[in-house]
């Protein structure tokens, strides 16, 4: 009877280890693509900015820019992709600025930095 209770058991263990995984599980494997372009809204020193995210890839290599309504465009020199997150880093004449990506299908959140200022945004991949 122990003997039998216990093939159950390896079976049932075996059966659950070899189960689909479930769609949450499957979807934060998925790494989203990076290459687009991106509108973000943001506030600095509590003045609204604007501005627009541009990735490319080229001979497997990343590049872009960022371009906000209050700066000039500003060469990325770096884009990191996991799962649903991209960092982007581009130098400025003030240091580099880290711009994270938190994806939720088109539409995103994340921080940015930038020496000592900081702060929140969010923003949407252009479809068009």
């Amino acid at each position: 009877m122990k003997s039998w209770l216990l093939v159950t058991a390896a079976a049932t263990l075996a059966a659950c280890a070899s189960t689909p995984a479930t769609t949450d599980q499957a979807s934060a494997r998925v790494t989203v693509d990076p290459v687009g372009v991106f509108d973000f809204n943001t506030t600095v020193d509590g003045t609204p900015v604007n501005g627009v995210v541009t990735i490319t890839r080229a001979n497997g290599i990343f590049g872009g820019s960022i371009t906000t309504n209050v700066t000039d465009p500003i060469t990325v020199n770096t884009v990191t992709v996991e799962g649903q997150r991209v960092s982007v880093v581009a130098n400025t004449p003030d240091g580099p600025l880290t711009f994270l990506m938190d994806f939720t299908g088109n539409d995103f959140t994340g921080t940015w930095g930038l020496g000592t200022m900081s702060g929140t945004h969010t923003g949407k991949r252009r479809t068009t």
